[in-house]
């Protein structure tokens, strides 16, 4: 939040000075400069919401009575996409209650809703942006959800788009339903909007409570990825789903809606974002809405440790008495990228083919039936002749092994193979690292996966990056903060120690640097006592004190992820440099495989490790020039203190309750 200041406050700055800005504008892009790392400027388009849509809100609330109404300028929690223009606190003119108006600013003079996406909208930009009345409603819905003051009262909140410079040249945009989360007023509907503003905020009362609750709120984190697929189940929605992620799941459920192949000629979908940029979000609600509906709807991916998981976290959802046919039923909805090549074409209506980055050139092994063989197909074939609405989501920079093909360029050629058309969505936001888009734009550069050079990372205020001289020290902290924080942490490396089969019933101790020695996870179908299989090793509790691998570490996140940078991937003259002759993956030691994609692979994996973290990250290197590097570009360590934050919570039980609230799209008239 940039500013927060009562409407009488606000008044005397918005008169313009001799240079045409508003001492309000001057005022925000200080503090939008002390706020960001880099003391980046903010953009003309933010300066000019300033200078010209704010004035018509303040006004609007001047002009009824509401001077003592609170307002939150660019107003963001982690996981929101982007700030909310404005929120208005006070009080409600009937409950007494606390009230809140979410405010979403457009300078738009035109915009047209796309001809085949009600919620995607042309104003003129390179791409389709979301419908700004649905765009406040995913705002609203996602507070409601993470918010404890909102949470179970959802009747406290509203939301209004207003787009301040346009008048009939938008009327498309009003073919959107409204609600009271979201409705659309054009400068020609000025007294609509203040008339919508007296019904929620009380005319002399002061607004400070209000703020102040909202400010000091606590905050629910978001499910996992594990917890939000056995919600699948339930008919309210699991994510408020926002922007890009918004824009392509609509485009999907148009699709599917409108027949998949039947409507025409196949269309392949290639969704496409890096970590946390929310596509398991579109995953689930995809699957869950057509589950609901009744489409014949099933989930993929090529990791086994994910897809057990899910199996698993579906058995475990299930009622009482009713377990054993739902993990029948699991093992159909939730299935592996070579299992499809020996059905039918078209015999699903949609396929959801996640972290499709992993997809092989051929499918092989044990689930690949006859057919599937005489046929011979690539894997990525398969997927798309298997359903009418074929998905994909993926991340080109997280394959991980030689014969792993899945990128953008790659799924775009099978589909033009196939004969069928394609759409690419990008998904560029960030919901993971306490929603830092710096973090992960540091990582990559960190990693030379851009042609950008590595840099000093700037503390930003959302994760918390420390480096630890030693692996013991850095156990040390992770265990401070399961213990004080309640914190779900993981330690994981890179594939520089051999990987054993345990004997004696007990895990070898692979994993040794100095005087400190720790097991790998335990390998698939191994069972132990004490110990989580691979598949449960990054959700089950059980799982800290074994060293996680790339292939378990892949498709999950924690609050604390420690990483131990191994001698694959050392600093020299300036950058990081691959020596494959430390590897111990024995999909890279094969001779077949160049260089280059050795080293191409090795980055990938450290990407998946070093972006697992929801709050903090904890790295440390084992080469002694690498971790000397190290030390100056990241300047935190162990030793400093934690930083202070309001404690984020799990969702209480009354989520369901929430939800169907959330669920429910109430049109409500004003006078």
């Amino acid at each position: 939040m940039l500013l927060r200041k009562s409407v009488a406050e606000l008044r005397p700055l918005i008169a313009p000075n001799a240079d045409g800005h508003l001492p309000l504008t001057q005022r925000l892009i200080n503090e939008y400069v002390q706020s960001h790392p880099n003391k980046k400027k903010p953009g003309q388009g933010l300066i000019a919401s300033w200078d010209h849509s704010l004035p018509d809100v303040i006004e609007a609330l001047v002009a009824r009575g509401l001077d003592g109404v609170e307002v939150l300028v660019e107003y963001s929690t982690p996981g929101m996409a982007g700030e909310a223009d404005v929120i208005l606190a006070g009080q409600h003119p009937t409950t007494k209650d606390l009230s809140y108006v979410v405010v979403e600013l457009k300078q738009w003079r035109k915009a047209v809703v796309s001809s085949t996406n009600p919620i995607a909208v042309d104003a003129g930009y390179d791409k389709l942006k979301l419908h700004p009345v649905r765009q406040v409603q995913r705002y609203c819905e996602y507070l409601v959800q993470h918010l404890a003051p909102l949470h179970g009262h959802p009747d406290r909140i509203s939301g209004v788009a207003l787009l301040h410079n346009a008048r009939h040249e938008v009327a498309s945009l009003f073919d959107l339903p409204p609600s009271s989360r979201g409705r659309l007023y054009t400068r020609d509907q000025l007294g609509g909007f203040e008339a919508f503003l007296a019904t929620r905020l009380e005319a002399g009362v002061s607004g400070a409570r209000a703020a102040d609750v909202l400010c000091r709120a606590t905050q629910y984190e978001a499910p996992s990825s594990s917890e939000a697929f056995s919600r699948v189940g339930s008919p309210h929605p699991v994510f408020a789903l926002q922007k890009e992620q918004e824009i392509a799941f609509q485009d999907v459920y148009e699709k599917v809606r409108a027949g998949g192949a039947k409507s025409g000629r196949k269309r392949v979908f290639i969704i496409q974002g890096g970590p946390g940029s929310g596509k398991t979000a579109v995953a689930v609600e995809l699957l869950r809405t057509f589950r609901q509906e009744g489409y014949h709807v099933v989930h993929a991916s090529g990791s086994r440790s994910f897809t057990t998981n899910l199996r698993q976290s579906a058995a475990d959802a299930a009622p009482r008495g009713k377990k054993s046919a739902t993990e029948k039923q699991a093992r159909k909805d939730y299935r592996y990228f070579q299992q499809f090549g020996h059905l039918p074409e078209n015999s699903l209506d949609v396929l959801i083919a996640d972290e499709a980055h992993r997809i092989r050139t051929k499918s092989n092994g044990r689930d690949v039936k006859q057919l599937a063989r005489e046929r011979g197909l690539p894997q990525a074939d398969e997927l798309i002749n298997v359903a009418e609405v074929p998905v994909f989501l993926l991340d080109d920079w997280q394959s991980l092994r030689p014969d792993e093909v899945g990128s953008v360029a790659y799924l775009m050629e099978r589909a033009k193979a196939c004969g069928c058309d394609y759409e690419v969505l990008e998904l560029p936001g960030m919901f993971r690292a306490e929603g830092s888009a710096a973090f992960r734009d540091w990582v990559t550069k960190l990693l030379s996966l851009n042609p950008t050079s590595a840099s000093a990372w700037v503390p930003d205020g959302r994760i918390d990056v420390r480096l630890a001289e030693s692996p013991e020290e850095m156990e040390s902290f992770l265990e401070e903060r399961i213990r004080t924080e309640t914190a779900q942490a993981r330690m994981t490396a890179g594939f520089c120690w051999e990987w054993e089969t345990p004997e004696n019933g007990e895990l070898l101790l692979e994993v040794q640097i100095g005087e400190w020695h720790r097991a790998w996870n335990a390998k698939d179908e191994v069972k132990l006592k004490h110990v989580p299989e691979s598949s449960q090793w990054a959700t089950d509790p059980r799982g800290f004190g074994q060293i996680g691998c790339i292939y378990t570490a892949q498709n999950f996140e924690f609050d604390w992820s420690g990483v131990i940078i191994g001698q694959d991937l050392v600093w020299r003259e300036g950058r990081f440099r691959v020596d494959r002759t430390k590897t111990h993956d024995k999909e890279l030691k094969r001779s077949s495989v160049s260089d280059e994609r050795v080293d191409e692979l090795v980055r990938h994996a450290y990407h998946v490790l070093l972006t697992r973290a929801r709050t903090g990250i904890v790295i440390y290197a084992d080469d002694v020039p690498t971790r000397n590097a190290l030390r100056r570009l990241i300047s935190g360590t162990v030793s400093d203190s934690p930083l202070a934050k309001p404690k984020k919570k799990k969702l209480p039980p009354q989520v369901t309750e929430v939800e169907k609230d959330l669920a429910e799209q109430l049109t409500i008239e004003f006078d």
